[in-house]
């Protein structure tokens, strides 16, 4: 099972890009019309997770959480 995030709404890809930065594997990144889904795998902890950021109860390292951003715009711009 993955779990599909969409982005299509205000800042949503840092939700994305704090589920990478915990230990969230990536599975894939597809394109839907003008949007872009990031699949990651299902964890037992997911639902802990979402709650946490958008309960703004989790945190992550500065520089590490800035180089995700990098990484995963790479990816939107890149393919």
């Amino acid at each position: 099972m993955a779990l599909q995030q969409t982005i299509d709404y205000a800042r949503p890809e840092h939700f994305a890009e704090v589920l990478a930065r915990t230990g969230d594997e990536l599975a894939n990144l597809r394109d839907e019309g003008r949007r872009k889904v990031f699949v990651f795998r299902d964890r037992a902890t997911r639902r802990a997770d979402v709650m946490a950021f958008y309960g703004d109860a989790t945190s992550v390292r500065p520089l590490a959480f800035a180089a995700t951003i990098k990484d995963m715009k790479g990816l939107l711009h890149n393919g």
